[in-house]
């Protein structure tokens, strides 16, 4: 009766399959695969927020007729999914959907929007190709293509209690973090683990050195020398436990594979530092990294979220004085104020989280600057969980605010899927423990004080966990992410980039002006027009991505097996 096809992990399936177990079901193998398909046959959608883990998956159920497409709470697995009048198709990578022999074309009016804005609005840069939001599933009725959605996690009704003594919390968020870290060792193969040096990947990394009974994880780390500003921080903590890096010195930027490396990570974004990484791992036989992907989205950790936060902390200062000059004896009131050289005149400001993160003139700029290459129309994009949300969010301080929106429908999601296809391109699998829900969900509802203090982001990490880390990776404040691989510099990428700009395949690409933009890039001084360069190299890279995604298609239809065979097992 219940077929699954399943991505990802559930971390405490062990414990499901005993619970199950005493309920009556058996099981014929050791996989989780087989505990979350028991589970739904015990608990239906109830099951999902059993599971510690992460997935994408979607099971049929053949005497109800529908299928269920489940994904996590934070989407740490990601799941397209296309729909038209006769055909539904669901996968975890675009190119899934693009391989299905299904017509796929650009939208124009969001591939001027960036990747990072996009993703945390659920959709992608393609027409009728969306994302199943976290903590959402589908129920798709096989007979008469009804689709229904639900979504089974809201962060904001799932948030933990938290003591206020500060030593109390930091000592619960170290045991979360190494619980976190734990439960992620288990597997049937080698663990290896990949270390930038910053704060977050140091910290599992010492985790990972200070735990017991670890026999299957490898613990000389990988390391990304390149462009990487803390690569001796790295080295450093690897000598201090008595490790051997395995040093990753650089990106190929051969052009030869552009636009394969594009159609790995599905970005038109050279992030190709992390295609290194996990290449690199995949030819030392391994297929899980431990990573320390999640803590900035839950403690802060970004510049971009703490240039808001003085919001907050000037409105507090508004609301303390106000409310003094309110009481009586406002005379001693103005003379403590005086004599303490408190400021009186204070100006506050009132937030509104949705112009925040939802600019009215973002698409104005954006159609602007393309609007000689490309016509667009504005769209909304706001979904009717964000707009829930954001109703729910005025209940809350400003800075939890922030972390809410990037982790659910910001940068974040973004992020993960980034990650996710740079290792699986290498069918690496990434486990990242600061994105167990339990450490998450306890880490996003602390108060702003625990997290910034004595000019420390993080701080109340990097308390808990000081004295299994070297100082110098506690004591840099300095904030980076894998850059993109740069290119544009020489003449081989210039001839190349020209090649395709010339080819029927760009020029007749109904989203945007081929002709316009071949003329421009042989005529102008690109040097000259940084402005033009970078919107060309856009659409190039747009172009890139889309040959990319043509090639793995042709080479999927290439393939001699009869796909029909498959559908009517299932219609038996």
């Amino acid at each position: 009766r219940y077929w699954i096809i399943y991505n990802g992990e559930i971390y405490n399936f062990v414990e499901l399959k005993k619970e199950l177990g005493k309920m009556g079901h058996k099981f014929f193998s050791n996989t989780d695969t087989e505990v979350i398909l028991n589970a739904y046959k015990e608990w239906g959608v109830n099951s999902f927020s059993k599971f510690n883990g992460m997935w994408a998956f979607a099971i049929l159920d053949k005497k109800k007729h529908e299928i269920i497409i489940s994904r996590d709470r934070y989407g740490v697995k990601p799941l397209y999914f296309y729909k038209s009048n006769h055909k539904i198709v669901f996968s975890s990578e675009i190119k899934g959907v693009y391989s299905s022999n299904t017509k796929i074309s650009f939208d124009e009016n969001k591939i001027i929007y960036d990747e990072k804005y996009l993703e945390g609005k659920f959709t992608t840069l393609f027409k009728k190709i969306e994302i199943l939001p976290p903590g959402n599933f589908f129920k798709i009725n096989i007979k008469n293509f009804k689709i229904s959605s639900t979504r089974w996690w809201n962060g904001l009704e799932n948030l933990s209690d938290i003591n206020i003594n500060f030593n109390k919390s930091k000592e619960k968020m170290r045991e979360l973090l190494f619980e976190a870290t734990k439960i992620r060792l288990v597997s049937d193969v080698k663990i290896s683990n990949s270390l930038s040096g910053g704060i977050d990947s140091s910290i599992i990394f010492s985790i990972l050195n200070n735990l017991s009974n670890v026999k299957k994880v490898d613990l000389n780390p990988f390391i990304y020398k390149g462009d990487n500003i803390t690569f001796n921080q790295a080295i450093e903590l690897t000598t201090h436990y008595k490790k051997k890096p395995n040093i990753i010195h650089k990106v190929d930027k051969s052009s030869k594979d552009f636009s394969g490396n594009l159609s790995s990570i599905e970005l038109p974004q050279t992030y190709f530092s992390q295609l290194a990484i996990y290449k690199k791992q995949k030819s030392n036989n391994f297929k899980v990294s431990i990573d320390g992907h999640g803590a900035d989205e839950c403690l802060g950790g970004y510049s971009k979220d703490l240039q808001l936060f003085p919001m907050f902390y000037q409105n507090s200062i508004i609301g303390i004085y106000q409310s003094l000059s309110n009481l009586e004896n406002n005379n001693y009131t103005h003379n403590v104020i005086k004599n303490y050289k408190f400021v009186e005149q204070l100006r506050g400001y009132n937030v509104d989280l949705k112009n925040i993160f939802y600019e009215a003139t973002y698409f104005k700029k954006r159609r602007k600057l393309f609007s000689n290459y490309i016509e667009s129309k504005e769209i909304n994009l706001i979904s009717n969980n964000l707009e829930k949300d954001f109703k729910e969010l005025k209940n809350f301080n400003l800075p939890f605010q922030i972390l809410f929106y990037h982790a659910n429908y910001g940068h974040m999601q973004w992020l993960l899927n980034k990650w996710d296809k740079a290792s699986m391109a290498s069918s690496v699998e990434i486990r990242s423990p600061y994105l167990d829900w339990n450490f998450f969900q306890y880490c996003l509802s602390m108060p702003p004080e625990f997290k910034f203090n004595l000019g420390k982001n993080k701080y109340i990490l990097r308390e808990g966990f000081k004295d299994i880390l070297t100082n110098s990776i506690n004591n840099d404040f300095r904030k980076q992410g894998l850059k993109t691989t740069k290119y544009k510099e020489n003449n081989e990428d210039i001839l190349l980039m020209k090649e395709e700009l010339n080819q029927k395949k760009f020029i007749e690409e109904v989203a945007w002006n081929g002709k316009k933009i071949l003329k421009d890039f042989n005529s102008i001084n690109l040097e000259d027009e940084p402005i033009t360069k970078n919107k060309i190299w856009r659409i190039y890279c747009l172009h890139s991505l889309k040959k990319g995604f043509e090639n793995i298609k042709e080479e999927s239809l290439k393939i001699d097996i009869n796909k029909q065979e498959g559908f009517n097992l299932l219609k038996n």
